[in-house]
């Protein structure tokens, strides 16, 4: 069998690098908002080609930000697929928006495009595509 993902050969390619960043952190005792943050931040901005990065802990934390900040509520509905870690859905849901479940397309495994289509209304408000790694959230305007 071909392991999907070899998480251990891909840490075992860079743990030198990795060893001395937990260390600096466990080091400086700086586990919350400390420079190691600030300096990701700044460099994941830069690689984005934008003024601003917010770290956070967790994907599901990002999505509720990015939910948030787009001002999903009540009435709104977000598009998603039920492909996905229940945090997707979960997030929608504590905003009080209506998640709309889109079925995924079984070659691609990606959300079906002519089901997407059809779930589009005047009340959508967002879109969270989800590959089979994660999600990638793209808001409508």
């Amino acid at each position: 069998m071909i392991p999907l993902v070899d998480l251990k050969a891909q840490y075992e390619s860079i743990k030198p690098e990795i060893d001395a960043a937990i260390q600096e952190v466990l080091d400086s005792s700086a586990f919350i908002g400390g420079p190691q943050i600030a300096e990701f931040e700044r460099s994941f901005a830069s690689f984005c080609q934008v003024d601003e990065a917010i770290g956070v802990a967790s994907g599901t934390a990002a999505l509720s930000m990015a939910l948030m900040a787009c001002d999903i509520g009540p009435g709104d509905e977000v598009i998603t697929t039920p492909y996905t870690f229940i945090a997707t859905v979960e997030t929608i849901a504590r905003t009080g928006a209506q998640p709309v479940l889109v079925d995924i397309d079984e070659r691609t495994f990606n959300m079906d495009l002519e089901a997407l289509e059809a779930a589009v209304t005047e009340r959508t408000k967002a879109l969270i595509p989800v590959h089979i790694y994660g999600p990638v959230g793209m808001v409508f305007g």
